[in-house]
């Protein structure tokens, strides 16, 4: 039988999960039309940054869909166990760009990207064992590798290349 406390955590962690993911996958719906028409004369009360960044995205339809596509994505993955820290690393690297643009920028979004990334760290505090498991996995080291050596001559031919990259492509 849970506890209350239980309970309430249960709770309180899948009311982020719900929050943050449909305003993913509503932001990767949205994202090709937000830039569509963006008349930069129109705009005075904007920064010259937030003209100059929302002309970069409105300039092409593909950057947009692109990042839509991975909010989107991000945005389901964090509905399911199996997926969710993925879904989580994956929205944490779209954030982190949105948050720096937004304050590089001057775009007043900022608040907003700070929020959700706030929420995504809360998710991953919630399942902290699944990301101890993740990133025990990922730096594992193997006391017993046989390759050094092929190690060795991949990464001196790996230099040789790069030092004559320039003269080929």
């Amino acid at each position: 039988m849970k506890t209350i406390k239980e309970k309430l955590t249960y709770i309180i962690y899948w009311i982020i999960i719900f929050i943050s993911s449909s305003s993913m996958i509503i932001y990767g719906i949205l994202k090709p039309f937000q830039f569509e028409s963006f008349p930069i004369n129109n705009n005075s009360g904007l920064s010259e940054g937030h003209k100059l960044m929302w002309s970069f995205y409105s300039y092409s339809a593909t950057y947009p869909i692109v990042i839509g596509i991975c909010e989107l994505i991000g945005g389901l993955f964090l509905l399911f166990n199996r997926t969710r820290i993925f879904g989580c690393i994956l929205l944490t690297i779209l954030l982190s760009n949105i948050i720096l643009q937004d304050y590089l920028y001057e775009i007043k979004a900022l608040n907003t990207a700070i929020y959700y990334q706030l929420l995504i760290i809360i998710i991953l505090i919630f399942d902290k064992e699944k990301v101890k498991k993740v990133f025990r996995e990922l730096f594992r080291i193997n006391r017993k590798n046989k390759n050094i050596p092929l190690l060795i001559v991949a990464l001196i031919i790996a230099i040789l290349f790069k030092l004559f990259e320039n003269k080929f492509l």
